[in-house]
């Protein structure tokens, strides 16, 4: 998703390369590789050829037990599906709060990457390596060529579209069932919410992040804000551009009933600020209202399954009056139990 991908760019000017000494890469393989890992009735779990984002087949020769996550998204993905344990590397953004939903967890994986280096990478001797479809091709390449099974995750622009990269990680770790699991979870809470909101009257909403950056139609936080039950802005005011930088001008004139400001704005220093005071924006319904909030960005931009946080963030912000977490709680629980399939046990 261009939104990731440009936070990411972000990021490199101001994270430092964390990593602690990198464990001693191991001197043979984890387990024999000359024979199949199999399931306790019988079936194959590896070797397994699996198909990445992008259409590539990724041979995982044996359960992986060494693998380097270079996204915040798989980060956050691979936690729910996986022993820590089997973690060599996570990125650095995920012990950041503005951008990661498991800053608790992050400490237990030793090594933080602020970037995907290569180098660094190769030096762990990973077993599987994820990346994401805005890592840099060089980078990819480079890993490719040292024999690595590389994993591109791609696809960012909707909720389904990481719904589909959850259950894509989870079979080429071996771990399917777990990534369905977490999928129903995904899909009861918004259904949840839908209930929940069922009827109220559509808002329009605006995301702004530093220099009028915003989203438009076909985007993530496009998705978030309809399945919460309000309108984008950016739409209703006819851009067509998935990532446009708006002007004072726009936003004016489309006037918004709820602006919702990127959390993650530490680029940026005096943006929060800097909005509340400009003296163009002081006749907006969402500042006199004050409907302008600072949102967690953790949420809004997850590419994870912490994504559907960030419909809930928005449903509350904007059917104050309907929405009630707790009843979402309650339903989405009850939910899970009917959306599960009658063969599981």
């Amino acid at each position: 998703m261009k939104a990731i991908a440009r936070l990411s760019t972000i990021l490199l000017a101001f994270i430092v390369f964390v990593s602690a000494c990198s464990p001693t890469a191991p001197t043979s393989s984890p387990q024999d590789l000359t024979t199949p890992s199999t399931s306790g009735d019988g079936t194959v779990l590896f070797p397994r050829t699996v198909k990445d984002s992008q259409g590539s087949d990724v041979v995982v020769s044996h359960e992986p037990v060494r693998i380097v996550s270079a996204t915040l998204g798989t980060d956050e993905v691979l936690f729910s599906l996986i022993n820590f344990a089997h973690l060599a590397a996570i990125t650095a953004n995920a012990a950041d709060p503005a951008q990661s939903n498991i800053v608790p967890l992050a400490d237990r994986v030793k090594t933080h990457l602020a970037k995907a280096d290569p180098e660094a990478i190769i030096a762990l001797n990973p077993d599987l390596i994820f990346v994401a479809s805005y890592t840099d091709p060089g980078v990819i390449k480079q890993l490719k060529d040292a024999k690595l099974p590389v994993f591109v995750v791609g696809n960012f622009n909707s909720i389904k579209d990481i719904e589909n990269n959850i259950r894509l990680i989870g079979k080429a770790v071996g771990e399917e069932v777990a990534a369905e699991s977490v999928v129903l979870r995904m899909e009861a809470k918004l259904l949840a919410i839908s209930q929940a909101i069922k009827g109220a009257k559509q808002v329009s909403v605006l995301y702004y992040a530093p220099g009028g950056s915003s989203d438009g139609p076909g985007t993530l936080i496009d998705d978030i804000i309809t399945r919460a039950g309000g309108v984008n802005a950016v739409v209703v005011g006819g851009i067509k551009d998935a990532y446009p930088q708006l002007n004072d001008e726009f936003v004016v004139k489309q006037n918004p009933d709820f602006i919702m400001l990127a959390g993650f704005n530490s680029y940026s220093p005096g943006f929060i600020d800097n909005f509340s005071k400009n003296p163009k924006f002081q006749t907006l319904n969402a500042l006199r209202n004050k409907h302008a909030v600072v949102a967690n960005d953790a949420h809004l931009t997850a590419a994870s399954q912490y994504v559907v946080e960030g419909v809930a963030d928005v449903a509350a912000l904007i059917h104050p009056d309907i929405y009630n977490a707790e009843t979402v709680k309650a339903l989405s629980a009850t939910l899970q139990t009917q959306l599960r399939p009658t063969d599981e046990p």
